[in-house]
């Protein structure tokens, strides 16, 4: 049966692309402070020096993650909008890009969405998105609530996280959700698989963007 080949908890999590392993953390924050910054610049915004404020902090603990835990096959981005998470999930995209695949790149609507489709026996790119090596996946909780299909309600995001949690897929995560937020939306359930398998990267101030 499938379930007799998953890892245990304790297994290692290989989170770094194979090109890259062994790498030192100076040489990985730096790579993604200046994917980082050539994400900023392309949108025209003038880029500030990030030493020392929160989103330079918040890049330290990024690399952290994908040297360190053997248990934290996630990586949760939670915060307001323009406090500099998606920009950095952009940025680690970007380097994971380079160097691993498959790498997919979705919204949580669109996951919603290739769900539906699936249900319907339409085209869909959900197993992709099961399966992926490395999934970054976007704005967790401005999908709709549920999925019903043919009369039974589904909930793509959670049936996601618990295929991805089971097999420590590394998956990276953005929400504009506060914890209390996750609990109403997801239920606690699924708030205790988030807490096991996500480190969690919480911004709380104001972009560096003036």
């Amino acid at each position: 049966m499938e379930h007799s080949t998953l890892p245990t908890r304790n297994d290692l999590v290989p989170k770094l692309p194979p090109q890259i392993e062994g790498i030192e953390k100076e040489a990985l924050v730096e790579a993604l402070s200046q994917i980082y910054r050539k994400a900023v610049e392309s949108r025209g915004i003038e880029f500030q020096d990030i030493t020392g404020t929160e989103v330079g902090a918040k890049i330290q603990k990024a690399a952290e993650w994908m040297l360190g835990s053997p248990v934290r096959s996630g990586l949760l981005l939670q915060g307001t909008i323009g406090s500099g998470k998606t920009t950095l999930m952009y940025a680690m995209y970007g380097l994971y890009k380079q160097l691993a695949s498959p790498v997919i790149f979705t919204t949580a609507y669109d996951l919603y969405a290739h769900f539906k489709h699936q249900q319907e026996k339409e085209a869909s790119r959900y197993e992709e998105f099961l399966r992926a090596k490395y999934l970054f996946v976007e704005e967790a909780g401005a999908e709709p609530e549920r999925c019903q299909s043919y009369g039974t309600d589904y909930t793509p995001i959670q049936n996601l996280i618990s295929y991805r949690y089971d097999r420590k897929l590394p998956t990276i995560i953005t929400t504009n959700l506060a914890d209390d937020k996750i609990l109403d939306r997801y239920g606690p359930r699924m708030m205790d698989r988030i807490n096991e398998m996500f480190s969690i990267l919480r911004f709380k101030g104001d972009s560096y963007r003036k």
